[in-house]
């Protein structure tokens, strides 16, 4: 269909300060018109009365397991994990076997996505050769053939000389560091160092493994005028550092993952090795100032860190590999802060969409405006439905909250002006 027209939707895009009743004409694979009362003889009408519509969300943290351990996740599974969760773009991580440290890798990647064709997936390259914190990376030939940004996620980069480096080259070719703030010396336990950790007698990770990278991170990026991307934040303190270093101008960026905002390590006791993940869920009051930094601006945007893992790799808690599935279960959960009143429904596609499009200076992406790439999501916020066998996409299935409850459901997803995803 070369014509879409979406009729009386809830209209949601903060690039332009848009929350109104309208349609959306799309032809051609762009937007053609926003207004009232469209018409369009030969379109296909998507009647969208009590539906929001909005950009489609863009993930800036997921792990497909391609290449190298397709039996998590492959390329294909985990595009329909986001079409159905409403994300058209999605940026894969390098922890993969091989990692993507080459060019070759990285072209790997962009051109399987692209015969798939269903939304885009953009990889981040390597900072170091094999992920292995000692040599850097050719971070012109990787940016050159595609990669958005540069990261050893899942193996922190522990060398300040090289972080160093790493933010000043990265700057040359107008690209970006992220990195997994957690030190590994001080990191070597299985959850949050608390009450839960002292309650089952269980190895922990002390908070401040994170606060001190974090801090570190933010000094170098004040220093070298890099830009320094921090992922799945979820420390109080953290959050006080990043504050401090944006107030200072350093060219400093966060994400949340929806769990840190609406988990906490307690968790662990209901979901068990489901409730594992790295950072690990925290206490109480690291979940509120998450809450207040997500209110007042200090964090950028909200990313899932897709993470599958098999049945077997969830077992106990000991052994258990760290991570969880979300790029299904995102809206629900970022709805549910809405429905608290924590956020406004604007706010949240803004963290979802607008904003992380905006930090990695993604073009014609997270807005609506006219002549842009028709790249939409609408969703019902009071549909209910459950993540399970039938609904998942996922070659995995750890999450807390597999056959649970959800409220909040996409019910399509347009990539470049085609239907990707559907379920009316």
């Amino acid at each position: 269909m070369s014509k879409i027209l979406i009729k009386r939707a809830r209209l949601i895009d903060p690039s332009q300060n848009l929350d109104k009743l309208g349609d959306v004409l799309i032809e051609k694979g762009r937007i053609k018109a926003i207004g009232d009362d469209l018409f369009e003889l030969e379109a296909y009408v998507i009647e969208a009365k009590g539906i929001v519509a909005c950009p489609s969300f863009v993930d800036l943290h997921v792990h497909f397991r391609d290449p190298g351990q397709e039996y998590k996740e492959d390329l294909e599974s985990g595009m329909r994990c986001a079409v159905a969760g409403g994300y058209t773009t999605v940026v894969c991580m390098p922890n993969t076997n091989p990692p993507i440290d080459s060019p070759e890798v990285a072209q790997y990647i962009i051109r399987k996505a692209e015969d798939i064709g269903i939304c885009r997936v953009l990889p981040t390259g390597a900072i170091t050769k094999g992920r292995k914190g000692k040599e850097l990376v050719d971070f012109y030939s990787l940016k050159k053939a595609g990669c958005v940004a540069f990261t050893d996620d899942g193996s922190p980069l522990m060398d300040s000389k090289l972080m160093q480096r790493a933010l000043e080259l990265t700057a040359q070719v107008g690209s970006l560091v992220m990195n997994h703030c957690e030190d590994d010396r001080l990191a070597y336990g299985h959850i949050n160092e608390g009450y839960v950790s002292s309650l089952i007698g269980l190895s922990s990770r002390h908070v401040s493994a994170e606060d001190v990278l974090i801090a570190r991170d933010c000094i170098l990026a004040y220093y070298t005028g890099g830009h320094v991307h921090l992922q799945h934040i979820s420390s109080r303190l953290a959050v006080d550092i990043i504050r401090f270093f944006k107030d200072k101008g350093a060219r400093v960026t966060c994400e949340v993952n929806p769990y840190h905002l609406l988990f906490t390590e307690e968790e662990v006791l209901n979901s068990y090795a489901n409730a594992k993940v790295n950072p690990p869920l925290r206490r109480e009051e690291d979940r509120k100032a998450l809450l207040e930094a997500l209110r007042d601006g200090t964090i950028d945007c909200v990313a899932t860190d897709h993470a599958p893992h098999a049945v077997w790799e969830k077992g106990s808690l000991q052994g258990a590999m760290p991570g969880m599935i979300g790029l299904q279960t995102a809206l629900p959960m970022m709805l549910q802060l809405v429905r608290d009143g924590i956020i406004s429904l604007s706010h949240m596609v803004g963290l979802m969409s607008c904003k992380p499009a905006r930090i990695l200076g993604l073009e014609d992406c997270g807005s609506l405006k006219e002549g842009y790439k028709a790249n939409l999501v609408l969703f019902d916020t009071e549909r209910e439905w459950t993540l399970s066998e039938e609904t998942n996409f996922s070659k995995s299935k750890n999450t807390p909250l597999w056959n649970k409850p959800l409220k909040g459901k996409v019910v399509y997803t347009i990539f470049e002006g085609r239907i990707v995803y559907k379920d009316v």
